[in-house]
């Protein structure tokens, strides 16, 4: 399977980690580090975050958290929250708000998730026990608030390791996921950086964007 991966899809990332990106890369790794420190509610907030990202982009994440700010995710009921987001224009306001809301319950919990010793077991728990949060969205949310060990396989990421399987539309099974996270952390470490690392140098040629 893994001679059907493009030689130049490595080859540019080489390059990217040789090039005065890596800088980039390494203020944006810092600044995730960091974040583990934050407030609870904070940490929510990113979770939130991945959650918008679902099906849309990062940039319409990052604009409903600049548009609304902290306080609707944290507070408004239901209702309040899905008219604040349609109001923002935000496409999926129903099923969102209501994920949000019904995963408050974890807020307090997510300091300590974000440090257990075993960052595969905090994972699962989020895909098992948070609404609206599959393991692109879990690995997302950990990868941003300074947990590196996972890639995050959005569509983007899948185009660049397997253009057809992308092409066919079809959602990535948990076997699936796998298979390709595991392509990603050999090479993450044959280069010597984390696998949260290594997908924010493929975000870039994907995307031509470094967000978050």
């Amino acid at each position: 399977m893994e001679a059907d991966y493009s030689s130049d899809l490595w080859m540019r990332v080489e390059n990217l980690i040789n090039s005065d990106f890596s800088r980039e890369i390494e203020k944006k790794e810092r600044e995730f580090r960091r974040f583990k420190n934050e407030s609870a509610e904070n940490i929510f907030f990113e979770l939130c975050f991945c959650i918008l990202t679902a099906n849309t982009s990062a940039v319409l994440g990052v604009k409903m958290q600049e548009n609304l700010g902290l306080e609707p995710f944290i507070k408004y009921g239901r209702e309040d929250l899905r008219n604040s987001l349609k109001n923002a224009k935000y496409r999926f306001y129903n099923t969102r708000s209501e994920y949000i809301v019904s995963n408050r319950w974890i807020i307090d919990e997510l300091p300590v998730l974000l440090n257990h010793p075993d960052s595969w077991s905090a994972r699962e728990f989020l895909v098992e026990h948070c609404k609206g949060i599959g393991y692109k969205e879990a690995s997302h949310f950990l990868r941003n608030c300074g947990v590196f060990d996972f890639a995050i396989l959005d569509i983007h990421i899948v185009r660049l390791l397997d253009p057809a399987m992308a092409k066919s539309g079809k959602p990535l099974t948990r076997r699936k996921y796998y298979e390709y996270e595991k392509i990603i952390r050999k090479k993450a470490e044959e280069y010597g950086i984390e696998p949260g690392i290594l997908d924010l140098y493929m975000w870039k040629i994907a995307s031509g964007q470094l967000i978050k």
